[in-house]
């Protein structure tokens, strides 16, 4: 029977052309491919097969062996674009000595996708591999430790039960593969020796970089957000580290002498749990972990490997662990997070600007309809034709643009934006044109507007005594400007020709605002101008959004702006256009733009023009080198771009989504075109449960129509007055660049109709949800996202985190403890004494390996052990900030380490304090460890007499300080609270007077009245607490307030920050 014939292509990569980095450049494309028949193959040493060669695992080994080992080695791999034929692979497979097989779908996704394919894929391709190969050739292939789920903490042997109940498709495939390999080999002596590792989760970096599990994963959350999202916390998983990885396969080469007919590996670097995993890294990186619940159902206990074969049969040392991993993919984030997709956009048009092929996608919001395709019926509306919507970047000149262009004559012959509807867009006029009569010192002089609009812009001149002239291609808005007098030619500027335009010589000013972005062919519409231009002729550039990459906004990204400029590529269109550019501004309008300042070139001499463009404006110099501070010429700055945007977006649909099932109305305000490209962007998912019930827009020709793609309607602003004045009102306010001039009406639509619940939702520069009433604005939440700076900007100027805490019996709380604090302190000492082991179990499964515990030694006192180590800490830990908390006591703050070093670099302080804020329990609460307590128990005692008067004996705040000495932070008998420097963004949620929960194992309930009928802390080694603090709260019960972080008006301005503080760290 003829055998099934393979898709597989032979690859001999990178050869002698390497990136000079260990790993190779993970941006670059897979080269130098051959026909395998092709292929020399030396026989001075092992000759070696890697199939899967360009996968994660297969380039790094591939890259290995033939550099570190120096021995031949060939990789295939069907993801390229050749095939070789059966026959001629067969014959050259069994030339090889050994074959390293790491091919089939390894992506869950993939699984996912290709459920018919997993057996294919993973079982029967590698099977027919070892039928066509020899018994004198060693056969090696890959296998997962997942096999061992269920073995979380007795290690699995490779002769262990494996438990397939526990196992999803994808691992069953791979136990399979494991099955049918050993199968044959007894069956068959003609069968190749067979080896198969059961590899841990293999972390390390690679030219074809994973980002997708382990400490990858969680790596580039924290420097792409800020935060880490992880699912059960508690189950441990098996780890081999990637250089440990190469390393073990090449002494299996080393010694393939030793081969059994088939053999069975453990391959493990370490194991560890997911929460220790999280929690390592955010000591590392700085961002914060966030629970996320599984919604799957599925139950994950982990796997852990035993390696005692592997390392006795080949003498083997495991040397990676996890502090190493995390140091050293740290050290390569840019790169790291970057992943093994390519970049390069094979489908986008060339560079605009300076015609490389050489696109890069940056952000990709699908397909979407025209922005402006507004129609006056529904059907219609919903029917509107969609084009794809990519922002592409230019390596070579640094220009962004869209990856396709939609033909001009059909988007812009019929244009229903109006430039003249806004009061802030005509302040913005008048500003303009007093700017450039100044600038001309003519008071009778001529303008010439490109896409002049509806007149508005040419209005301002005329009002000062100018000549106006226009140029628009869409005849509507060219009659609405003849209208107020002005003259206006109907075409496309740089295509069209214009017979009676100003002659260059009197021609005073050329304006051209959000124009330039929309041409397809922008260099030709400069070419234009400088021909329009006489030698005293200021032609004014101005496009939108110069700051959109800084903010994340990706609203201005729709199909009428082609280009979105950046000082680099102005710089190189001006000349190309024979321009120079005399001026860069940055001015406040529409979100915040770039006015560009040109000049004719006045001679064609090379030398003059040279020494012209060597010769920059300094305005232009400064925003060239914002750009590259910012590294808008970098990878890197677009990756986080991207992840910026992304997290905008999750933060405003969660808003809408919690909103909405609180019973709010949701309405949009300003159907602009960046308003109906956002809007898209929410609609995006499939699964949303909230809906627009109309758009505001105040321009008449979009008013009574519907928004392009969907079936919302666009109603004028007095619709607002229809709404029931007591229901809840939500509004986004898509037209965010004129969020003053909408603020002032939604506020006098507030007052005139009474309306008491109205909340305005702001995308843009920053994500907020705001309470409106009749007289102010109040800032319900916002939208905390951070990506960790990359380098980090203080690495070695801040000064550590030093925390001295006193480990309790308190299980319930201590995994969430250990979980909030880890991105918070560099180093912790905790202090024991008769702690129960669960406790212990779950400082060792979670806590950062920089975190001590310190127990008293035979015959000495705890005291003494405090003595102890405080003194050596000042010996050791002089510079260094220290606190000290409970672990009963959360600190709640956003970046406490970038807050201390931005202090450390400003200010003098040495102390600070952090208001703590005593939580109680509210009538009845079921608590669930798994979600943290700040979510959950949110009631606290508010009023400052109680506070006062309790400051005797407990503290309500707690120091931190950077003083050579061991600070008593809790000593306020003599503080005068008035003096100190206080914290700002920041609190501690005190849990200790919660009773019986630290004797909780899954569920307690409580009640306020038992608040203080128990001793929870008795003299704890750095708090001074018994049972008298327990009896003053409880005579005092009557005098006490209770007040909830959930509240939106606390009952004391001070305590404003902590309520907000708490809403958006809780996400709520």
């Amino acid at each position: 029977m003829k055998q099934r014939q393979l898709t597989i292509i032979e690859l001999v990569v990178w050869g002698e052309n390497r990136m000079p980095s260990s790993v190779g450049n993970a941006y670059g494309e897979i080269a130098n491919v051959v026909n395998g028949s092709n292929a020399k193959v030396s026989t001075m040493s092992p000759n070696i097969a890697i199939i899967g060669s360009s996968g994660f695992i297969g380039s790094r080994l591939l890259q290995h062996l033939q550099e570190k080992e120096k021995w031949n080695v060939v990789g295939y791999d069907r993801v390229l674009p050749q095939q070789v034929s059966h026959e001629t692979l067969t014959k050259h497979l069994q030339k090889f000595e050994i074959v390293i097989y790491l091919a089939g779908l390894s992506d869950r996704s993939m699984d996912h996708e290709r459920p018919n394919d997993i057996e294919l894929e993973n079982v029967k391709e590698v099977s027919n591999f070892a039928q066509r190969m020899s018994s004198s050739q060693l056969l090696i292939f890959a296998s997962t430790a997942e096999i061992a789920e269920g073995y979380r903490l007795d290690d699995m042997h490779e002769t262990s039960r494996v438990q397939t109940d526990l196992l999803d498709a994808y691992v069953a495939s791979i136990y399979h593969r494991e099955q049918v390999l050993q199968k044959l080999s007894a069956e068959s002596m003609s069968m190749p020796r067979i080896i198969g590792l059961r590899l841990g989760t293999v972390v390390g970096l690679s030219r074809s970089q994973r980002i997708d599990h382990g400490h990858m994963k969680y790596i580039c959350q924290a420097f792409l957000g800020g935060k880490l999202e992880i699912v059960h916390p508690k189950s441990h998983q098996s780890f081999l580290g990637m250089e440990d990885l190469l390393r073990a396969i090449a002494v299996i080469v080393q010694k393939r002498h030793i081969s059994k007919r088939f053999d069975l590996f453990n391959l493990q670097s370490f194991s560890t749990s997911v929460a220790k995993m999280a929690n390592s890294i955010a000591l590392a990186s700085g961002a914060y972990t966030q629970m996320l619940i599984n919604s799957s159902g599925r139950i994950n206990n982990g796997f852990s490997l035993n390696t005692t074969k592997f390392r006795s049969t080949y003498h083997f040392v495991f040397n990676d662990n996890q502090e190493q991993i995390i140091s050293e993919l740290i050290d390569d984030v840019p790169r790291l997070c970057a992943g093994r997709q390519s970049r390069i956009d094979r489908e986008s048009v060339p560079c605009v600007v300076c015609g490389s092929r050489e696109m890069h996608t940056v952000l990709d919001l699908r397909t979407q309809p025209l922005a402006n395709d507004f129609r006056i019926k529904q059907n219609e509306a919903l029917r509107c034709k969609r084009f794809p919507l990519r922002l592409v970047r230019c390596p070579v000149c640094q220009h962004a643009q869209l990856s396709y262009i939609v033909d001009r004559s059909y988007l812009f012959s019929h244009y229903l934006y109006q430039s003249g509807t806004s009061k802030s867009i005509e302040t913005y006029f008048s500003w303009l044109a007093e700017k450039i009569i100044a600038e001309s010192k003519k008071t009778n002089g001529t303008v010439l507007e490109i896409a002049s609009n509806d007149g508005s812009q040419l209005t301002q001149f005329a009002l000062r005594g100018w000549n106006t002239v226009g140029v628009d291609p869409a005849k509507n808005l060219a009659e609405l400007a003849r209208a107020k007098g002005h003259t206006v030619y109907v075409g496309f500027w740089g295509t069209d020709t214009f017979s009676s335009l100003p002659s260059p010589d009197s021609l005073d000013a050329i304006v051209a605002q959000n124009v330039l972005a929309h041409v397809s062919n922008p260099v030709q519409f400069l070419r234009a101008c400088a021909s329009a231009m006489g030698s005293k002729t200021k032609l004014y550039i101005q496009t939108s959004q110069c700051e959109m990459y800084e903010t994340g906004q990706f609203d201005t990204v729709y199909h009428e702006h082609v280009s979105f400029f950046t000082a680099h590529s102005f710089k190189k269109i001006a000349n190309l256009a024979g321009l120079h550019i005399t001026n860069f501004e940055i001015t406040p309008i529409h979100g915040r733009s770039c006015l560009v300042t040109f000049k004719r070139i006045k001679s064609s001499n090379s030398t003059f023009i040279s020494t012209l463009h060597r010769n920059l404006a300094p305005p232009l110099l400064l925003a060239l080198q914002k750009e590259r501070n910012l590294g808008l010429i970098d990878t890197w700055f677009y990756v986080k771009y991207q992840a910026q945007a992304q997290f905008m977006r999750r933060w405003i649909v969660h808003q809408l989504t919690r909103l909405f099932s609180n019973g709010y109305k949701i309405i949009g305000y300003g159907a602009a075109a960046k308003g109906i490209v956002l809007l898209h962007s929410l609609l995006e998912g499939a699964n949303h449960t909230w809906s627009f019930s109309y758009i505001i827009d105040d321009a008449p020709l979009k008013q009574n129509t519907y928004c392009p793609g969907t079936s919302i309607p666009v109603r004028p602003s007095s619709e607002l007055m229809k709404h029931d004045s007591i229901g809840p009102l939500a509004i986004v306010v898509f037209a965010w660049n004129f969020w003053e001039e909408i603020s002032n009406k939604i506020r006098l639509k507030v007052s005139e109709m009474g309306l008491t619940n109205v909340s305005v939702l702001l995308p843009f520069p920053q994500q907020q949800l705001i309470r409106i009433d009749s007289s102010t604005k109040t800032v319900v939440t916002q939208n905390t996202f951070r990506s960790i700076p990359w380098p980090f900007p203080f690495p070695s100027m801040r000064k550590p985190i030093l925390l001295f805490s006193y480990l309790s019996n308190d299980a319930a709380l201590l995994s969430s403890w250990i979980r909030h604090h880890a991105s918070m302190f560099d180093m912790a000492v905790f202090f024991h004494h008769n702690v129960t082991e669960t406790s212990l179990q779950i400082f060792r499964d979670e806590a950062p390996a920089a975190w001590k515990i310190i127990a008293p030694g035979n015959g000495e006192s705890l005291l003494a052990v405090v003595d102890r180590e405080m003194k050596r800490c000042q010996k050791f830990y002089s510079n260094t900030w220290k606190t000290s908390l409970t672990t009963e006591e959360f600190l709640v703050h956003p970046n406490l380490r970038g807050m201390l070093a931005e202090i450390e670099n400003t200010a003098v302080a040495k102390a600070l304090c952090v208001r703590s804020l005593v939580m109680i329990g509210s009538s009845s609460v079921s608590f669930d460890p798994l979600i943290p307590p700040l979510n959950q128990i949110t009631k606290y005692i508010s009023n400052s007499s109680i506070h006062t008067k309790l400051s005797h004996f407990l503290p309500s705040y707690r120091c931190l300080h950077h003083n050579s000495y061991m600070l008593n932070a809790n000593n306020q008998n003599n503080a005068d609270l008035d003096t100190l420097k206080w914290v700002s963004n920041g609190f501690i949620a005190d849990y200790r007077y919660i009773p019986l929960l630290k004797h909780m194992k899954t569920k307690f309930s409580y009640t306020e009245d038992t608040m203080a009928e128990t001793n929870i802390i008795s003299k704890h080694a750095l708090n001074n607490f018994n049972a008298i603090h327990a009896r003053f709260i409880k005579q005092n019960r009557k005098l006490m307030q209770i007040s909830d972080l959930r509240n939106i008006d606390p009952v004391h301005h001070e305590l404003g920050m902590a309520h907000r503080l708490w809403r958006e760290m809780s996400n709520l």
